[in-house]
């Protein structure tokens, strides 16, 4: 197998899971936001109750500011709210100054590391799943094509 091949296998697999991941949660009634601090979790690899606590060892921070990130994205509360999320359940609230730059950090990360990127994927997709009605904006780009040119663009 050349090394072409192993990474097209690599990815056809990657996206079958997903799609079983995606169809599996699709049976359930209950929505993302419910699940999301376990989804979160999970792809962080740390527990859903120490990325609401006190603790900021970086491995937990930024599963915390994945976790706002995808809330932020999933329902476009404001960063007061979402600090507030974990009071009544963890008890400790975060301030909206300290979210909206940990939301920051996270569009970095995700933009800069292929980890985030990749985790970040997973969860667009599962949110999308569950709530269709999430539209990406249209990414505009701008072609200068020099004088004596002919350009023919195809959208598929």
């Amino acid at each position: 197998m050349t090394e072409e091949e192993i990474k097209l296998s690599l990815e056809d697999n990657e996206q079958h899971a997903m799609q079983i991941i995606c169809d599996t949660l699709c049976t359930y009634e209950n929505n993302a936001r419910a699940y999301l601090a376990d989804f979160v979790a999970s792809l962080c690899h740390v527990e859903k109750g120490d990325m609401f606590s006190t603790c900021n060892n970086l491995d937990i921070a930024q599963a915390r500011w994945l976790f706002w990130y995808a809330y932020r994205y999933m329902t476009s509360e404001t960063y007061e709210k979402i600090g507030n999320l974990s009071q009544d359940i963890y008890g400790k609230a975060f301030t909206k100054v300290g979210v909206s730059s940990s939301v920051n950090k996270m569009a970095r990360l995700i933009a800069n590391e292929p980890i985030w990127t990749k985790r970040w994927a997973i969860l667009k997709r599962i949110i999308k799943e569950q709530n269709p009605s999430i539209a990406e904006p249209p990414v505009p780009i701008t072609i200068t094509i020099p004088k004596n040119v002919e350009v023919t663009i195809k959208k598929e």
